[in-house]
């Protein structure tokens, strides 16, 4: 996790000896500073609990909707086909 930081931002931390002694130990073992220590887990954390937030989830109702409509997709409307016709002609464009 070697980019540039802008480290312009202060964030101060109550915590009890215990956490403390753990956050020290950690640190040490992987021979980093608290502070670097700190960003590190926060970052991890925080991107762990933002995908789990955000995930897709499918109820056994979407699955079957999901399975059936790849069985059995729909008729193309016309514009869907007008869609597909534009696009065809913007990627054979770029061909060129």
């Amino acid at each position: 996790m070697k980019a540039a930081l802008r480290k312009d931002a202060t964030l101060k931390v109550r915590m009890d000896r215990m956490t403390l002694n753990l956050l020290e130990r950690a640190s040490a073992y992987i021979d980093v500073n608290k502070s670097t220590f700190n960003r590190q887990s926060i970052h991890e954390k925080a991107a762990a609990v933002i995908a789990e937030i955000e995930k897709t989830r499918f109820t056994k109702k979407d699955w079957a909707r999901f399975f059936e409509m790849i069985d059995h997709p729909p008729q193309p409307i016309p514009r869907m086909k007008k869609a597909a016709q534009k696009y065809k002609t913007i990627t054979s464009a770029d061909e060129d």
